[in-house]
């Protein structure tokens, strides 16, 4: 198993495992678990005991009143107060109906990450594991409809990586209309041919025109294309591709 404590040094910033959105947590998990999890990527990174790392926890302040029974005046309105608890109460529903009692401190919460296996008592200090991670799957009775939505959960956490590096890629020959087959872009992303078809997928609504039969097209025809830039820069790239970098 790799932990976050084994490579911390090899990254920068604070490392919070890929598995933890891709296998379904941070959906599942409500607001203040997910905040939790990642104050402990936070203090796993940083520490070196579990006493440092409980001081650091105790210090932070999206942490604190986490876990407090809600009241009225904790929030801004009423609307918001009643917003939340309906929300409270729709994780409780979920945890509950997999045996689990939801949590009322962050001692238990903790208990809950080590049973889960999200958090690693090492006796004198915690882990996180980066590889194999936790799946929500295994862990939790879901409807059919979750399930369909966890795995495209994991569908788009697998594919959105590879989308991005061939848009950067697009993006840095400073063209809008290319000519690729699909070897050609498999060998570019080094991916195969089910990974390639939900890249392409992702891509057409980038485009000023589907390519024609584009899942039939042979694997060594060249496929010309027209990328719409501004829509990427809207929808995908944000503000680093704005300004001096817009065709």
């Amino acid at each position: 198993m790799q932990t976050v404590r084994d490579i911390r040094h090899n990254n920068e910033g604070i490392v919070i495992p890929s598995g933890f959105k891709a296998n379904g947590w941070a959906d599942v998990l409500p607001h203040e678990m997910n905040v939790l999890f990642q104050a402990f990527c936070y203090v796993v990174t940083k520490y070196e005991t579990k006493a440092e790392m409980e001081q650091a926890l105790d210090e932070l302040k999206a942490l604190e009143g986490t876990f407090a029974t809600p009241t009225v005046d904790m929030f801004k309105s009423e609307q918001d107060f009643e917003g939340y608890v309906k929300l409270l109460n729709k994780h409780k529903a979920f945890f509950q109906r997999s045996n689990y009692e939801y949590p009322n401190s962050r001692e238990e919460a903790i208990q809950l990450f080590s049973k889960w296996g999200l958090l690693l008592d090492k006796g004198d200090v915690w882990d996180i594991p980066v590889y194999p991670f936790p799946d929500v799957t295994g862990l939790f009775k879901l409807t059919e409809a979750e399930q369909l939505a966890l795995s495209y959960v994991k569908l788009e956490a697998l594919v959105h990586p590879m989308f991005s590096k061939l848009v950067m890629q697009l993006h840095e020959q400073e063209e809008n209309s290319f000519s690729y087959s699909k070897a050609d872009l498999k060998a570019m992303l080094n991916t195969n041919d089910e990974m390639l078809a939900e890249v392409l997928i992702k891509l057409t609504p980038y485009l000023e025109e589907p390519i024609d039969n584009m899942l039939d097209i042979p694997e060594d025809e060249k496929m010309s294309f027209t990328v719409v830039w501004e829509r990427v820069y809207e929808d995908f790239l944000g503000q680093q591709y704005t300004g001096k970098n817009l065709q």
